[in-house]
């Protein structure tokens, strides 16, 4: 009887024990192992989350400054616009680089004899308005009124001087000059 006892005993803890081993293998392949695998679906989830967090804040860091930057750029046309010659039509840019002219000639003290518009030309796709000035002056003059125009700053360049010298009392000279200013029509309105 003893010993059918401590059979049993040892069967019913070998039992136990088996039953307690099964019940942690039926515990971790029906509830740690698909815990473990969400735990680890959602720790790449969240990898993921983070990795588009960060590329969203540079997003936001680097269009931060758009606002900054636009009007920035927005100064800087209108500062350009500023140096284009006045006037919407070839015509009216080329009477206008006229009028400027004849304004720094005459502070210049030179000498204007005859001035009109010349046929308009192209500068890559933009058109030039051409004025074209007959003068007379001496050098040091006409030297202050190519610098008058230089510090004018506007689009506008010499395309063309021809010097001849006039025989008299004092050297002077006669210059023919081609002037183009730049049209950008309704480029300049943006």
């Amino acid at each position: 009887m003893l010993g059918n006892l401590f059979g049993q005993k040892k069967q019913s803890t070998l039992v136990r024990y088996g039953v307690i081993i099964i019940a942690l293998i039926m515990w971790y392949i029906f509830i740690l192992s698909p815990i473990n695998a969400k735990i680890e679906a959602k720790r790449t989830e969240l990898e993921a989350q983070q990795l588009k967090i960060q590329r969203l804040k540079k997003r936001i860091k680097n269009l931060a400054n758009i606002d900054k930057e636009f009007s920035q750029e927005k100064n800087r046309f209108e500062n350009l616009k500023k140096r284009l010659i006045p006037g919407d039509t070839l015509q009216l840019v080329a009477t206008n680089m006229q009028n400027a002219f004849l304004q720094k000639a005459k502070e210049a003290g030179v000498e204007v004899l005859v001035y009109r518009s010349g046929s308009s030309r192209r500068w890559r796709s933009y058109r030039l308005a051409v004025s074209i000035f007959n003068l007379q002056s001496d050098l040091p003059q006409f030297l202050e009124l190519l610098q008058a125009l230089d510090r004018e700053k506007r689009f506008q360049r010499i395309n063309n001087v021809n010097f001849s010298s006039v025989r008299g009392k004092k050297s002077e000279y006669r210059i023919n000059m081609e002037i183009e200013g730049l049209f950008l029509g309704d480029k300049a309105k943006l």
